[in-house]
C-alpha cells in the first residue's frame, strides 16, 4: 500500500482523473477531468448541462482513476459526490484547478463571471476510505 504523503505527492501533479459514474441503464460513464485534492476531497468542475451533472444528481456513487501511464502508477478510489452549486462556496476550488493546469483566474469577480457564464458547478468528491487504504501501484 502507498503512504498518504506519497499519494498526495502523486496527486499533486498535473494529470488528469478518470471519473466514472453509473448510466441509467447500468452502463458505466467514464471522463476524463481535471481536478484538486486538498487531502480530504477531490474537487471537480462541470456544467449543469454536462451528462456529469445529471448522472451525479440521479446517483452520487462514483469511482476515480489517476493514472500515469508512462510511470505505470495509479490510484483508485471508491467515493460520493456532492454537487455544489453556490460559486462562493467552491470559489476557491475553482480557482485551485484552474492554477494547477495553468488556466489564468484573474480576480474573484472575474472567476465569479466566468463559472455564471458557463453554468459551472463544482463536483465534490469524498472517499470512502483514507488514501493510504486506496488500491495504488508505484507511488514509493
Amino acid at each position: 500500500m502507498a503512504t498518504a504523503e506519497a499519494i498526495a505527492r502523486f496527486l499533486g501533479e498535473r494529470r488528469n482523473v478518470i471519473v466514472a459514474g453509473i448510466r441509467q441503464d447500468g452502463r458505466p460513464s467514464l471522463t476524463p477531468n481535471w481536478f484538486h485534492w486538498d487531502g480530504e476531497r477531490f474537487y471537480i468542475s462541470t456544467m449543469r448541462g454536462r451528462a456529469k451533472y445529471a448522472l451525479f444528481r440521479r446517483d452520487p456513487r462514483v469511482q476515480l482513476v489517476v493514472d500515469d501511464s508512462t510511470g505505470h502508477r495509479y490510484v483508485q478510489v471508491d467515493a460520493r459526490v456532492d454537487i455544489w452549486e453556490d460559486h462562493d462556496r467552491g470559489l476557491a476550488f475553482f480557482r485551485a484547478i484552474r492554477e494547477k493546469y495553468g488556466r489564468e483566474v484573474g480576480d474573484d469577480a472575474a472567476l465569479k463571471a466566468n463559472l455564471q457564464a458557463e453554468d459551472r458547478v463544482l463536483l465534490v468528491i469524498t472517499p470512502d476510505r483514507p488514501p493510504e487504504e486506496w488500491p495504488a501501484s508505484g507511488l514509493d
